[in-house]
């Protein structure tokens, strides 16, 4: 059990060697965040309270009343101080929530060493990496050290950015995109804004060299957040929304000088991350695999969920998804090459289609990337124009048995 020193201020001598391990555990919780509390502090970070204070107003010494009062109604639902405490409170555990010496809500992350997290956000906050136009990342407050085991990455619940030609600041909140599952885009513009974000955070992670690993629905953020059952429709129609690619706890940053066929993970490390987006690269017992490519696999079959059900409104969608997620890498788009092609496909649209209304979303079944048929509605002339495109991509499911091995099928395969 962590204990403060006799300053009050807790120390890393004075912290069990494993935080995480504490922070899973619902009885122990508390006592790491407990112990923590003036260590942050001294940073310039107020944590929220474990539990609901009597007075929520004698919780912060950094007033919450003193942040922007300029915000947009449509990025939060409810700025009360209640609201936020309850949108705060209840978040992953490896999680911190607190606020700044700039009034702002922020999330505090543990980040062990033992992995590439945390150089891999040194990069990413600095220069030029941090200004680039396709860092469409979640934004990167501070990485702050603790010992030689454990930093704390700062990322914002809300943060200041530039918005209209007067320059004028609002407070960008991010909240889960998980819903869209369920609720589904307002209009076609909004999910290729969806996508197109996505993708340059994509080319930009790689270009960097750096491989994401686990690109999934919940490592997908909106600049909106709102407790309780959030109304993603009408902020998306106010046309400030923006999307961001976040979660960097499986991801590998290649040194600058590694030849690009040298570039490789071995093949046990493909089953990194959430395998129901996990392309068949690696089922033909290969003994590695390329991550860049595999990681392009993974955002396609995630645009195949999100967003495949939309192509009767832009037939060119299929065959762009398809070569995302072709198991033939020499055609497979780089994720240079798909923000590219989409940026293209986008273009040669009529400007008014993006104003079409979006269907509801399907009913999907747990195979994601067969989740639908891309190529189901489109027109006759477009089915002839593109005969002779690859077969039906037909990606594979590893299961696994309780006895330690697995084996995989067809997607489609009855046994699941």
């Amino acid at each position: 059990m962590p204990v403060p020193a006799q300053d009050g201020v807790v120390t890393p001598g004075t912290m069990p060697d494993d935080i995480i391990a504490y922070l899973y555990n619902l009885e122990k919780r508390h006592l790491v965040w407990d112990a923590l509390r003036p260590w942050f502090e001294a940073q310039g970070y107020i944590l929220y309270p474990n539990r609901y204070p009597g007075k929520l107003s004698e919780v912060f010494k950094y007033d919450l009343s003193e942040e922007h009062t300029d915000v947009p109604s449509v990025h939060v639902g409810d700025k009360s101080l209640r609201a936020r405490m309850r949108s705060m409170i209840f978040i992953p555990p490896a999680l911190f929530s607190a606020v700044s010496r700039q009034h702002q809500d922020v999330m505090i992350k543990v980040l062990s060493t033992e992995g590439d997290e945390t150089d891999i956000l040194k990069h990413l906050m600095s220069e030029p990496q941090c200004s680039d136009p396709l860092n469409t990342t979640i934004p990167i407050l501070d990485v702050l050290t603790f010992d030689d085991r454990y930093s704390f990455l700062v990322m914002p619940r809300s943060v200041n950015r530039a918005n209209s030609p007067f320059t004028m600041l609002i407070q960008v909140r991010w909240g889960p995109t998980d819903p869209l599952l369920d609720t589904g885009f307002d209009c076609l513009g909004t999910a290729f804004e969806y996508a197109l974000c996505l993708l340059k955070a994509l080319a930009f992670l790689h270009k960097n060299l750096i491989v994401h690993r686990d690109i999934r629905p919940g490592n997908v953020l909106v600049n909106f957040y709102a407790p309780g059952q959030a109304n993603y429709q009408c902020f998306f129609a106010s046309k400030h929304t923006k999307f961001a690619l976040c979660d960097f706890g499986c991801s590998t940053m290649f040194p600058s000088d590694i030849l690009p066929a040298d570039r490789v993970c071995p093949a046990a490390d493909s089953e990194c991350g959430t395998f129901e987006y996990h392309p068949p690269d690696v089922a033909e017992g290969a003994t590695v695999y390329d991550p860049f490519a595999y990681d392009v696999a993974c955002m396609g079959g995630l645009l195949c969920e999100v967003i495949g059900y939309m192509t009767p409104l832009a037939p060119p969608l299929a065959p762009f998804l398809d070569r995302m997620i072709t198991p033939d890498l020499c055609t497979r788009y780089t994720a240079a090459e798909a923000l590219d092609a989409l940026l293209q496909l986008k273009d040669s649209l009529d400007p008014k289609c993006f104003d079409t209304p979006a269907p509801a979303p399907p009913s999907f079944p747990q195979c994601v990337w067969q989740a639908y048929d891309r190529w189901a509605g489109l027109p006759v002339d477009f089915l002839k124009e593109h005969s002779a495109r690859l077969p039906p991509v037909r990606p594979r499911r590893k299961i696994a048995l309780v006895d330690g091995t697995s084996y995989f099928v067809d997607w489609d395969s009855p046994e699941l």
